[in-house]
């Protein structure tokens, strides 16, 4: 098996996944990185989940998820496939799985969809509920003595 490498040749140890590889000559946090925050993939997608929502599954949903599938270069659906409103809206969910993996947007989809702790139970992970919210950071506490530490994380107050 041959080793992934960087730009200059060195052998990469610490693989992760990116999907914007950083710039090996970049100085500072962002690795020299413009960070793409919404694409068009996700407007169309967004929209998909809001018709599904408001009228269930239909062909314009429909056509808005193969806009996407179509540009992928994967199998288009039918709306004959998702005869509910319930098993589109999990098509869809997993849709945004497969499209923005490791952009940053599948804990908030998680939670939008009532499904991030279940899960993270699920693979076998110790979720709590309150964990939908992160904690309010310490920095913060310190600095505003009205705010008040999200449930679950009141230990960690001063």
């Amino acid at each position: 098996m041959e080793l992934l490498r960087d730009a200059k040749g060195n052998p990469l140890n610490n693989v992760r996944s990116f999907k914007y590889w950083p710039d090996p000559n970049a100085v500072g946090e962002h690795m020299g990185n413009d960070i793409v925050y919404v694409r068009y993939a996700d407007i169309l997608l967004c929209k998909a989940e809001a018709l599904n929502e408001l009228n269930g599954p239909n062909e314009e949903s429909v056509s808005l998820v193969n806009m996407v599938r179509k540009r992928a270069k994967t199998t288009l659906i039918s709306l004959s496939d998702y005869p509910t409103k319930e098993r589109f809206r999990d098509f869809i969910l997993a849709e945004r799985g497969r499209e923005f993996y490791t952009e940053g947007l599948r804990r908030e989809d998680l939670i939008r969809h009532g499904k991030l702790i279940s899960d993270a139970r699920a693979r076998g992970k110790d979720a709590k509920d309150y964990q939908t919210l992160y904690p309010i950071p310490l920095r913060q506490m310190e600095a505003n003595d009205r705010l008040e530490q999200n449930p679950g994380y009141e230990s960690h107050k001063k």
